[in-house]
């Protein structure tokens, strides 16, 4: 029964891992303009209070 979770559970992990690159690849400036965008709001918040 363990084996047969484990492979499973490796076969998942590719399948994601394949994901997540090429959401990577595909969304990664986007994320890099809202990342940028967030600490700017961040910053804002910090010096109104």
């Amino acid at each position: 029964n363990f084996p047969i979770v484990f492979k499973n559970a490796g076969k998942n992990q590719k399948k994601n891992k394949k994901k997540r690159e090429f959401l990577r690849k595909t969304s990664f400036r986007p994320n890099r303009y809202f990342y940028t965008y967030i600490v700017v709001i961040q910053k804002q918040i910090t010096i109104s209070t």
